[in-house]
């Protein structure tokens, strides 16, 4: 997509307004999988362990700069900072993440330690150590797949990884699915596109990097989206009055519902992908 259409895009499913988001999110306010260690986590401490995973498989140390593309609402930023000790620069093209983001930053004291800019990641110049990307991929649109990857190597430093969390869909159906919008596409995330796995490797060789690990995880996804769908449907009376109506509870319901099956049956998936630039 382009730097103007991404915008709106963007804007047409994040910015819904941060009180839709805060009252069905966990208090992280983080809107990607997390990764359940064991049955008794919360969705907040899966949460986190996924932060704590993409940093450590990424490389992430004390006093590194990271950049972070689709910071969202600042939740990796946050962690990152704080349990890490990373300067980091976050990367985000909605307005009502970037107000949010900026004053959580300030509000934890995290303001030196962290900066976010409302800013397209094909305008980023800098060097980083290492280089997070959480379920923003998705977002890019195949055209630009191979511009994504060029700025990731760009801005990476020598001997740098990036950190991917990527939703991939089954190597089957995408033929198919990138020839008409699905419902996704065309209800609640305009100019989507997954890529199927095989695409992520050869990308990342295109650009100069190579491929060290990856992670997948779809049952945890599953988890997440009926962790998100209880919460939406107990917090509906309060969601209402912000001016949703029943039209859009049926349709939310069932894009979580329906992305649930999806990872439930292997024809999507959600994998963390680890990139190194020699």
């Amino acid at each position: 997509n382009t730097p103007t259409g991404s915008r709106r895009n963007i804007a047409a499913h994040y910015d819904l307004g941060n009180s839709f988001y805060s009252l069905w999110l966990d208090p992280s306010m983080t809107y990607s999988s997390a990764i359940y260690e064991n049955e008794a986590n919360s969705l907040m401490q899966a949460q986190e362990a996924k932060y704590r995973s993409l940093a450590e498989r990424a490389g992430m140390r004390e006093n590194h700069e990271v950049l972070e593309i689709g910071c969202g609402w600042g939740g990796f930023a946050e962690y990152a900072a704080k349990h890490v000790g990373c300067k980091v620069t976050g990367l985000t093209i909605s307005r009502e993440q970037f107000d949010f983001a900026r004053e959580r930053m300030f509000r934890q004291g995290l303001n030196e330690k962290v900066e976010i800019r409302f800013q397209d990641y094909r305008d980023e110049k800098g060097k980083y150590d290492s280089i997070a990307s959480i379920e923003m991929f998705e977002a890019v649109g195949e055209k630009y797949w191979g511009t994504y990857f060029e700025r990731i190597a760009d801005c990476l430093k020598s001997g740098g990884q990036a950190g991917l969390q990527i939703i991939t869909i089954a190597e089957r159906h995408f033929e198919q699915y990138r020839r008409r919008p699905d419902f996704i596409q065309r209800y609640i995330f305009p100019g989507g596109m997954l890529p199927p796995p095989s695409r992520l490797p050869k990308l990342g060789e295109r650009s100069g990097l190579k491929l060290a690990s990856e992670r997948v995880f779809p049952l945890d996804y599953a988890r997440t989206l009926a962790d998100w769908r209880h919460k939406f449907i107990d917090r509906w009376a309060e969601i209402s009055r912000l001016g949703f109506d029943e039209r859009f509870r049926r349709m939310w319901e069932f894009y979580l519902h329906y992305c649930e099956a999806g990872f439930r049956t292997g024809n999507i998936d959600v994998r963390q992908v680890f990139f190194a630039k020699p």
